[in-house]
């Protein structure tokens, strides 16, 4: 039957239009319905509480019922349903905030997903987990700060004071025992002019050990784990190569040899620590070497290549350096003669009378061969070939009487004062000489001639 309303053709039992829904004409009154096949039932399919009926086959209701399947020439079954009357449509407009839009901005401008999702890491008792964990990632030590990588000039200097103090308790001491060996092996009569011991333990033994022991110390001890001496060890300070390894004993000797001519540059090498840009002195650029903190590696050389002395430390060291030199200097020039001791006075003086006394005895020697060729004394000194030549007599004459030789030294405090060698016949009638002064401190003179 065809629905007057949307042109459907439906079934003639149904009594609404399984398009557009509408009653069919065979419901409504005055129409015919026919009834012959009303005993047929035709099969129904069930979408939820409504029964449908379905088509006849090929227009003519079959006895044998069809078979519930749709075959695909028949319409789907949700062409059969009414569709429910369409809802109109409400537009709705949300004014986001500020807060709101400038969120979802920077939402948008960043990656909503990552491209790969963060991994797993799956149980220690599942049959896929590694065999290993993996190991964790190492954290990269942070770089010091700059003014903690280079030894300051102060610090190595405090650090060369704490080791010379302790040099000089050692070299005391070792200076104590070879004095005391030295002295014990004179008195039991040894000769040491003719053994190979008396120049080690003689008047130079403590001087080689001095150089010996200060050697090994600096060589040693910065060659070694822990690549400082005492005093640098108690600062917290090390001495490294360029590269921040521990020096060779053969590196950490050269190093110690150079300071020789750090000494020579009247402690310009020294200075030189606040001018250079690793704050390395002479000897350190000529091994090759830095001295720096304890904690330094060689990462924090490699980030600080270049970290010279600020300028107050310049200032400081510049400031003791000339002053020290101008004290050197005037000492040098004009306090001389203020911090000599009286023993260095007494010896100096000693050394010049012994000179005078050279002088007298040649003198003596020429007046002998005159009186035994003459057989007195010659008038003069001239007169018996003899000339002055030491610039230590001022004057020098003798007495024809007596024979006396005089003799004027030409330094302070012993001008205007004599030295005389007085002439006596022995037992066989030999001339001989004898020293004497009586104006002369006894300790200024030669010792026999006191």
């Amino acid at each position: 039957m065809e629905c007057p309303a949307c042109g459907q053709m439906n079934v003639d039992d149904v009594s609404v239009c399984l398009s557009c829904g509408q009653r069919l004409p065979s419901y409504l009154g005055g129409v015919s319905v026919d009834t012959s096949q009303a005993e047929s039932k035709t099969p129904m399919v069930i979408a939820g509480n409504i029964d449908f009926p379905l088509p006849p086959d090929k227009g003519s209701v079959s006895s044998q019922p069809p078979s519930p399947q749709l075959t695909k020439s028949e319409p789907p079954i949700s062409s059969r349903f009414p569709k429910p009357p369409s809802l109109p449509k409400i537009r709705m407009t949300v004014k986001p905030t500020q807060e709101a839009s400038s969120k979802a901005t920077a939402f948008n401008e960043e990656d909503s997903f990552p491209a790969k999702p963060p991994s797993r890491s799956p149980s220690p008792f599942s049959p896929i987990a590694p065999s290993s964990p993996d190991p964790l990632p190492k954290v990269a030590s942070m770089s010091r700060p700059a003014h903690m990588i280079y030894a300051g000039f102060w610090y190595r200097f405090l650090a060369w004071v704490i080791d010379v103090i302790i040099l000089g308790v050692v070299l005391g001491t070792l200076g104590a025992v070879i004095v005391t060996m030295s002295a014990s092996f004179a008195l039991r009569g040894g000769d040491f002019s003719a053994s190979p011991l008396a120049f080690i333990f003689g008047a130079y033994g403590v001087v080689i050990a001095s150089i010996v022991l200060s050697l090994l110390y600096f060589a040693v001890s910065e060659s070694s784990r822990g690549q400082a001496t005492i005093g640098k060890l108690a600062l917290g300070l090390k001495v490294t190569d360029v590269n921040g390894k521990r020096l060779s004993f053969l590196r950490a000797l050269a190093r110690y040899i150079a300071h020789i001519v750090s000494n020579l540059t009247l402690g310009i090498g020294y200075v030189l620590n606040v001018f250079t840009v690793r704050q390395q002195t002479l000897h350190d650029l000529i091994a090759g070497t830095l001295v720096v903190y304890k904690e330094v590696t060689p990462t924090d050389l490699i980030d600080n290549l270049t970290v010279p002395a600020q300028g107050a430390q310049k200032a400081s060291v510049l400031l003791v350096w000339v002053m020290t030199v101008m004290f050197l200097v005037t000492v040098a020039l004009v306090g001389r003669p203020l911090i000599e001791t009286p023993a260095r006075q007494v010896a100096g003086i000693s050394v010049r009378m012994y000179e005078v006394e050279m002088l007298g005895a040649e003198a003596a020697a020429a007046v002998s061969d005159y009186q035994e060729t003459h057989g007195r004394f010659p008038p003069t000194l001239e007169a018996a070939d003899f000339h002055q030549t030491s610039p230590q007599v001022r004057r020098i004459w003798i007495d024809e009487d007596s024979g006396t030789i005089y003799l004027e030294p030409a330094f302070s405090p012993l001008r205007k004062k004599t030295l005389g060698f007085v002439p006596e016949f022995d037992e066989e009638g030999d001339l001989i000489w004898i020293c004497r002064s009586e104006d002369i401190d006894p300790r200024h003179l030669p010792e026999h001639c006191r």
